[in-house]
Order: C-alpha cells, then structure tokens, then sequence
C-alpha cells in the first residue's frame, strides 16, 4: 500500500477486512465464504477463516480447483475436436 486512499494493510483490515465484530451484524447462521488465495489478518481474520462452524473458506478452495480442472478438459477436449480434420 504505497501511500495511497489507503495508507497500510492496518487501515484497509480496519475498514474493510472481515472480523468478529464485523460478523456480529450478521444473521446468526450466516456463512464466512473466500474463494482464495486469502490474505489473513488484511482481508479477514485467520480466526474467522478456521472457524469450523463458519467458514466454508476450505471447501471452496477445494472445489474450485476441481472446477478449473474440469472447465480446463472441457477447452482442452473442443480444442481437440476442434482441430481434427473434416473427413468428407
């Protein structure tokens, strides 16, 4: 943070990182969701990320992988099918 809007890392966490008192405005059964890759402790607090009970932030991570693999052999199979020669 190069001495911009925003001066440090600090200033952003406090304004905009996700944090216990931040989640206490929140419906009691709501979810702590981050796709990945996390800063911990600018974007969100490590606590709330391993939150067994809140936070899906794991599952995401794993099931965004498998999505881009499978989105990845779907281009790479067109791509493939693509590039064969039309027999006429």
């Amino acid at each position: 943070m190069d001495g911009g809007v925003i001066r440090s890392e600090r200033e952003y966490y406090h304004r905009y990182g996700l944090d216990a008192a931040k989640l206490a405005h929140a419906k009691p059964d709501a979810i702590v969701m981050h796709p990945g890759p996390m800063n911990r402790g600018v974007e969100i607090d490590g606590t709330l990320a391993d939150d067994i009970n809140r936070s899906v932030i794991q599952e995401q991570v794993e099931m965004g992988v498998a999505v881009r693999m499978a989105a990845m052999d779907v281009l790479a199979q067109t791509l493939r099918h693509a590039a064969k020669p039309v027999l006429v």
